[in-house]
């Protein structure tokens, strides 16, 4: 079986909707049953989950059980290979343009012998928890205190310093900024939470007193069958 090539992105065969994902961030090549992924210089990276961290990777064969993460939206093999099996006719062409020239037109899509393709729904776009995040930023962290440069630990890390900034700005540049951030997190989580709870006991209370009414106007012979029932804001009928 000829080798087949699908580019991964927001402008690729294989289409990730995800700001952190670069339009050509990746190339996935089948060739018979076997599988290679290479990102191609993306700007946010391509990394392999692998016991709950992310390792930068740059290319080489995976395997169907892998799972990757470009930029921030996490996909595994099989969903990837879901999406080779959707596309019923040859898959588009990326927009014109050096970065995206390819040396000939993209090939139709092999069949997956390894793969079921009977359920070929790719499901929504997963991104990088905020565990996986944190998770880097303070491995970061560690780095910076043992006297790395910021350039080398993001070059470790697989992470642009715009991007390692942004983490900061969201989750905290350190272990004391991330902790009070979570706990401000718990307490809005809390407050959400009463919330909700205080709508439905809301919501139940109005459902009761509807009831009520329903059965009241029932028992009155006196009142028309198609008689409508509102309950107001204050539980007034």
């Amino acid at each position: 079986m000829a080798r087949k090539s699908y580019i991964i992105g927001r402008a690729g065969h294989i289409a990730l909707y995800d700001d952190t994902v670069s339009r050509r961030h990746a190339r996935l090549d089948i060739d018979g049953d076997q599988y290679f992924l290479t990102d191609l210089e993306s700007r946010n990276g391509t990394y392999e989950i692998r016991d709950k961290q992310l390792v930068p990777f740059t290319k080489g064969e995976v395997s169907i059980d892998q799972v990757f993460a470009f930029g921030e939206c996490v996909r595994n093999m099989g969903q990837l290979l879901a999406s080779v099996a959707s596309l019923s006719a040859a898959p588009p062409r990326p927009p014109a343009g050096p970065e995206f020239e390819l040396s000939e037109d993209p090939p139709p899509p092999p069949p997956v012998a390894s793969f079921d393709t009977t359920s070929a729904s790719v499901p929504p776009v997963q991104r990088l928890s905020a565990v996986d995040i944190i998770g880097l930023l303070e491995r970061a962290e560690d780095m910076l205190e043992d006297g790395e440069t910021l350039t080398a630990v993001c070059e470790v890390l697989g992470i642009s310093e715009q991007r390692y900034q942004r983490w900061c700005r969201e989750y905290g540049a350190t272990r004391l900024e991330r902790e009070g951030n979570t706990l401000a997190l718990r307490r809005e989580n809390e407050r959400l939470r009463k919330l909700v709870s205080d709508l439905s006991l809301e919501r139940d209370a109005l459902r009761e007193a509807l009831e009520l009414a329903r059965s009241r106007l029932r028992a009155d012979p006196g009142l028309p069958p198609n008689l409508s029932v509102v309950v107001l804001g204050d539980g007034k009928v």
